[in-house]
């Protein structure tokens, strides 16, 4: 079974490509590590997921789709009190 996610990864199929990734790796189940090794593994894993999956180390998920970091949407509407009066 392959562990690759083909269309859209989102951050929960990351998580999820860490905790396979982990498995397979050490012979240990996920839940059964401790909550320290958990992170260890997250953060040196992630990022080399990410690049696997050509998604950028510093963008981030937003609205449905990973943004490069910084991006400002300039037809955001989902908070109405910040928009210009007509």
């Amino acid at each position: 079974m392959s562990a690759r996610i083909a269309v859209g990864t989102t951050p929960a199929q990351l998580k999820t490509l860490c905790i396979r990734r982990y498995e397979a790796t050490t012979g240990k189940r996920w839940r059964e590590a401790t909550e320290t090794a958990k992170r260890k593994w997250l953060a040196k894993t992630e990022p080399v997921i990410r690049g696997e999956e050509g998604i950028a180390a510093d963008a981030v998920w937003r609205d449905g789709a990973w943004q490069p970091a910084g991006q400002t949407d300039l037809f955001s509407l989902t908070d109405a009190d910040t928009e210009v009066p007509a």
